[in-house]
């Protein structure tokens, strides 16, 4: 080890509560880095995932006005054609057909609006997780009766209805204009802990709907990719392939853009919160190195007495910020990682908060990613060495018949 690597060494043993509380703002500022940072990519993963592998599937396909009318006329007439498009793409894991209409059902006690889905069961259980989310009774079945229903628990004790009790269900026939209205007898209930699936929204066998209103077509076709982020890009060549004259396919990007703002919005809050941590690490690098300065004085002007150069001055101040920024990064890396693998085993738990519409159905784990133990420790490297700078040209400044005077 060189001269001045033992002379930087020595000098931060010398006051070590002072470099104990110097180093310990860097490694806290190095460990909130990375937990923040893991928190925000288990939040989005979360968030992405609720809205989308929970029921509404990556991506989905609809007639091109269906979206902005909302109108159940405007169907996808050859559903048959698509799927097979679908299931021949290489990005394209599964996919399922689902009807759509907003009805009625009525039991003795209540009646409630609702969004009445049909599905294809064995199709459906590849994409969303209702078959997951059962808690009660049976998952719809093409070889049983065709007035199964699916209800959620919540609606259930809104409309107080159990399994096998009758419910009346209403749509719009598309044929004549009229209501179509069916029974239906609860097969199942089930859970998904989101609002909006658990009151709102009912499922039926996918012919026995279509036969109601009176279509041969479906609605919405839903699909999974083999990689999650795929769907996430706008311009992504599946986009065009699929997209006809009288169909458009569109990523969760695009049929859900107040959230994927929002998850930008987020990203970038990192560099907020990066900064700030940065800001007060720096601060305190600065203070503590110009304690150590203003206390050793006298041994510096010493040196540039008996002909220390000014640069090896400013060196061994910036020697001995890497040596306390090293350890002090390492065991931040450390407190981060122990902690981040701590929250992921345990979960944060949001309840039933939504965000931008999505209900957060599942406990937020925080992610481990390489870059917050390759990209984080080098900018608080760096960046401790530039707080460091200043009280270095300070020291390599000092006139040595001023500092001289001063005494031990």
């Amino acid at each position: 080890m060189g001269l001045n690597w033992r002379l930087a060494l020595r000098n931060l043993t010398r006051n070590t509560r002072r470099t104990l509380l110097t180093g310990m703002v860097i490694s806290l500022s190095t460990a909130a880095l990375v937990v923040t940072d893991a928190f925000i990519l288990g939040f989005m993963d979360t968030t992405v995932r609720s809205a989308t592998r929970m029921y509404s599937g990556d991506a989905q396909m609809h007639h091109r006005d269906f979206l902005d009318e909302r109108d159940e006329a405007f169907i996808i007439a050859n559903p048959d054609h698509h799927l097979d498009q679908l299931a021949a793409a290489a990005q394209v894991a599964n996919a399922t057909p689902r009807v759509l209409a907003f009805g009625m059902i009525s039991s003795a006690a209540d009646n409630r609006a609702v969004q009445v889905t049909g599905i294809d069961p064995e199709r459906e259980a590849a994409v969303s997780k209702i078959r997951e989310a059962m808690t009660a009774g049976d998952y719809l079945t093409e070889a049983g009766d065709d007035t199964q229903i699916l209800l959620g628990e919540r609606l259930a004790d809104l409309l107080e209805v159990g399994l096998g009790d009758r419910l009346v269900v209403s749509v719009n026939n598309q044929d004549d204009g009229g209501v179509d209205q069916q029974l239906f007898r609860v097969s199942g209930l089930f859970h998904f802990n989101a609002r909006m699936l658990d009151e709102n929204m009912v499922f039926v066998l996918l012919p026995k709907l279509q036969s109601m209103m009176a279509i041969e077509g479906v609605h919405e076709i839903a699909w999974i990719m083999h990689s999650a982020s795929l769907a996430s890009e706008r311009d992504l060549p599946l986009w065009q392939a699929l997209s006809t004259e009288d169909v458009t396919a569109q990523g969760w990007t695009t049929l859900i853009p107040q959230l994927a703002s929002m998850l930008e919005l987020t990203g970038a809050s990192m560099a907020v919160i990066g900064g700030i941590l940065f800001i007060l690490a720096g601060l305190s690098v600065t203070n503590g190195i110009f304690m150590s300065i203003y206390e050793r004085t006298w041994e510096i002007g010493v040196l540039l007495a008996i002909g220390t150069r000014r640069r090896s001055i400013f060196r061994l101040i910036l020697t001995e910020t890497f040596l306390l920024a090293i350890g002090a990064i390492a065991l931040g890396l450390l407190l981060g990682f122990g902690l981040t693998i701590w929250l992921a085993a345990v979960g944060i738990d949001y309840g039933n908060m939504e965000i931008s519409g999505v209900s957060l159905a599942e406990v937020i784990r925080p992610v481990v990613d390489s870059r917050q133990y390759q990209l984080y420790p080098f900018w608080v490297l760096l960046l401790t060495l530039v707080a460091a700078t200043y009280p270095a040209l300070h020291a390599a400044r000092i006139v040595p018949a001023r500092a001289l005077q001063k005494s031990l």
